[in-house]
């Protein structure tokens, strides 16, 4: 959680800085590590609560189904991941 909350945090401060072509790569590794975070607790909460967490009685099921969502919405991780990729590459010029 702290690892989403700080990239968003460091991308904030470049853009405001810098501009937003500064924090590209940030961006791009936020819209990898924000979804699969809160996936994973939800995944927590969902374990935690047992056969209820499935349930219609709790809306985990339901944040579960909307979180997964979000994850394809602005492209799947493997497009995020050869963005940051390539935008490391750049940096260390090979």
């Amino acid at each position: 959680i702290d690892q989403a909350r700080l990239l968003c945090l460091q991308a904030a401060h470049l853009m405001d800085t810098q501009g937003n072509k500064s924090a590209r790569a940030l961006v791009a590794m936020i819209k990898v590590v924000a979804p699969n975070m809160a996936l994973r607790v939800i995944d927590r909460a969902i374990q935690a609560h047992g056969g209820a967490g499935v349930s219609s009685d709790t809306p985990l099921a339901a944040l579960y189904a909307g979180m997964r969502c979000l994850r394809l919405a602005d492209g799947p991780d493997e497009v995020h991941n050869v963005t940051i990729a390539r935008l490391e590459l750049a940096k260390s010029k090979l």
